[in-house]
């Protein structure tokens, strides 16, 4: 029984020890993002990464819509993130890029967003830099600034 339970102390031990090596890691090798030919970088072909201009049916996700104006649009798009506990790095024009942290192992997930005023809506990547699941989370995400968006905006 006494070994068991060491065991099993140890095998938790090294999940958590491999969790805090790749939450580590995402944070040394960022990945490759920005725009690309003038849109969001292709998801990678794990299944953690969703995008409004995918090509993979199980990848994409419809764009945000414009809540108003191109400026009513932005400032429901800033608090939404803001209220998901994204943190923006970068706002240049039509290409905006934050990033979330997951709350247990510190994981970072880059969320990008592309302004399209033409069809009056916002095209989006949500992606995580680590692991190969993410169990749904990126296109929750999406769904939550979706929600968080029109209820700010309207």
């Amino acid at each position: 029984m006494f070994f068991a339970l060491k065991v099993l102390v140890v095998l938790v031990l090294l999940v958590v020890v491999a969790f805090a090596g790749l939450s580590i890691w995402s944070r040394l090798s960022p990945p490759n993002l920005g725009l690309a030919d003038g849109g969001l970088r292709a998801c990678p072909s794990s299944p953690n990464c969703v995008s409004s201009q995918a090509e993979q049916p199980g990848k994409r996700v419809p764009p945000l819509a414009y809540v108003g104006d191109r400026q009513a649009t932005e400032a429901a798009l800033r608090i939404a993130t803001e209220n998901l506990g994204l943190v923006s790095l970068t706002e240049e024009g039509d290409y905006w890029r934050h990033v979330g942290t997951s709350s247990v192992f510190r994981f970072l997930d880059d969320v990008e967003f592309v302004f399209d005023d033409t069809n009056a809506q916002v095209h989006v990547r949500s992606a995580s830099r680590s692991g190969y699941s993410d169990r749904g989370v990126n296109a929750t995400r999406v769904d939550s600034l979706r929600t968080a968006m029109s209820a700010s905006g309207g």
